[in-house]
């Protein structure tokens, strides 16, 4: 199991890297449950509502050990998370 954790970190950076790509380039737009948007944001979506969900799930679980890459993860899917919301402009203290 001491792979999941770098899996997890993994994941979450490369969902950071997407989001970058996201925001910068231009993709095909599509017609998604009746929004349109862009087609790179529906894996990001999707991953940004699991990962934080998962790591924090597995840091509740796993608490005899130091689960460093877990906090990691964490802290990288709250910043991708801050850059979506900068980007689309949600303003959720407004």
């Amino acid at each position: 199991m001491s792979t999941k954790n770098k899996i997890y970190l993994v994941l979450s950076v490369v969902v950071l890297l997407m989001t970058f790509v996201a925001i910068f380039q231009n993709f095909e737009t599509i017609h998604f449950i009746g929004f349109e948007t862009e087609i790179i944001w529906i894996p990001i979506w999707i991953a940004v509502v699991v990962l934080p969900l998962l790591n924090l799930y597995e840091i509740v679980v796993n608490t005899e050990g130091y689960n460093k890459y877990y906090w990691l993860a964490l802290v990288i899917n709250l910043i991708t998370i801050f850059f979506i919301l900068r980007y689309f402009e949600i303003a959720l203290l407004s």
